[in-house]
């Protein structure tokens, strides 16, 4: 079956498999690494003209996360990344992109998990799971956190570039607000490799490192950029090329200090986008640039259907790896998984106090003994996924997978049928054709729809 993966970056480490002494076990480290609008064509080794040979390596020598699902914005997976859970649980609002709370102070969540069995907490980067300090990361279990509070933002002056005066200022140091000069990918790079090169000695630590790149506006005042990617003769995608390899040689910093230190063999990374790339021109808000291709995603999901926002595979199927030499063999994962199952999978692997702090009414799954290239448990294949995009006042997109099957709809047009196994790219609805699986697949819609908080059912 053709797959596809997503683009978060994690980093954990695990001694004890590295052959740490069995009295005092060494904990592992936890490094998230996020990119934001990446397409599943926006990688190297899928094939794509654009080169990302940071991510590229670290796909061929750990774990290529082929069929590595997200939801199709970047709040509802940020959501369903820290707590484990699909975001309409917690109500309509956690389904899209927004400026609000997305879910109460107190929520158990991954930085809390790992905060609980005795780690290091921080992150730097692009929050988005409510824009003011006092709904911040600092509130949710990290020690430390950096960037930005707001969702989109200018890379130079990092504002955020919808017109709201309420969120303008949202570049913040531990929730207060700063002044910083630089582009964000290099500033967020810095505070990464600055936290890995002081926690090298302070025990076991976990970061949080949610790119704003390659979200638009897309400004890279660097030459070299530009310079590195002329060989697409695409203009616009050129353009968007640019940023990528600004993203990716960051990424590159990040194994380069791990490596410096002497932490890249007990570290676990992981690499996801938190949705599929934008097709098309996204002109959100009140922020004119310079250049009209400043407002353009000019990103590839080929040959993925879809992109961001959507529930079709190019929305919520994203590039993704898990890589920790010396552990983790090089191997494509198939079997489909979720940005959800990354919390109980984390919280087994560390053991400890650890899963005693993540909720029974998670929706994801331990998938370790898959990474580690095992047979999938009774428990993973085959599962039901389930996905819902809305508005404020609606559920726009819904789809269920169960198996090689899915089902998808927007609003409440009928449902369309596919068969991922044959078809991956969606291009022929079956549901005329398979009237009873369609009905079995809309009751496993209905169940996983009944424990949706109110607001989203």
């Amino acid at each position: 079956m053709h797959s596809i993966a997503p683009a978060i970056l994690l980093t954990v480490a695990l001694p004890a498999l590295l052959g740490a002494a069995a009295t005092e076990p060494q904990r592992p480290n936890v490094l998230v690494i996020v990119s934001d609008d990446q397409g599943w064509n926006d990688v190297g080794y899928h094939n794509s003209e654009l080169r990302t040979p940071h991510l590229d390596r670290l796909a061929r020598e750990g774990v290529e996360l082929d069929c590595h699902y997200v939801q199709p914005q970047c709040t509802p997976t940020r959501v369903a990344l820290m707590t484990g859970r699909y975001p309409s649980r917690f109500g309509l609002h956690a389904t899209h992109a927004s400026n609000d709370q997305a879910y109460a102070i107190g929520t158990p969540t991954m930085a809390r998990m790992f905060k609980q069995a005795g780690y290091s907490t921080g992150m730097s980067g692009k929050w988005h799971m409510g824009s003011l300090p006092k709904w911040g990361p600092n509130h949710h279990g990290f020690d430390y956190s950096h960037g930005a509070l707001a969702g989109a933002i200018g890379m130079y002056d990092h504002r955020y570039r919808l017109n709201n005066p309420k969120y303008t200022q949202t570049w913040h140091r531990n929730l207060e607000f700063i002044e910083e000069t630089g582009h964000a990918t290099d500033l967020t790079c810095g505070e990464t490799v600055k936290w890995i090169r002081e926690h090298k000695e302070s025990g076991p630590w976990f970061f949080y490192v949610p790119l704003n790149a390659v979200h638009a506006p897309i400004v890279e005042g660097d030459p070299k950029w530009h310079a590195m990617n002329e060989h697409i003769e695409n203009i616009d995608r050129r353009f968007f090329a640019a940023a990528l390899s600004h993203m990716d040689s960051a990424i590159g910093e990040m194994v380069t200090a791990l490596e410096e230190t002497g932490q890249r063999d007990n570290t676990l990374i992981v690499f996801t986008s938190d949705n599929g790339g934008i097709h098309g021109t996204y002109s959100g808000g009140n922020y004119p640039p310079p250049d009209p291709r400043l407002e353009a995603g000019f990103s590839s999901n080929l040959p993925l259907r879809g992109g961001k926002t959507e529930a079709f595979e190019g929305g919520m199927r994203v590039p993704a790896l898990a890589s920790w030499p010396g552990v983790l063999k090089p191997q494509k994962m198939t079997t489909p998984m979720h940005v959800v199952d990354w919390m109980p999978t984390f919280a087994n692997l560390v053991g400890g106090e650890a899963p005693a702090a993540v909720p029974e009414e998670v929706d994801g799954r331990d998938v370790w003994p898959l990474l580690m290239g095992k047979s999938p448990p009774a428990n993973l294949e085959p599962r039901t996924l389930y996905w819902v995009w809305g508005s404020n006042s609606a559920r726009v997109w819904e789809a269920v997978r169960h198996g090689d099957w899915k089902i998808v709809r927007r609003r409440n047009q009928p449902w369309q049928l596919y068969d991922l196994s044959n078809d991956p790219n969606e291009s022929t609805n079956l549901a005329d054709d398979h009237p009873d699986r369609l009905a079995e697949m809309i009751e496993r819609y209905q169940v996983e729809r009944a424990k949706d908080a109110p607001s989203a059912r």
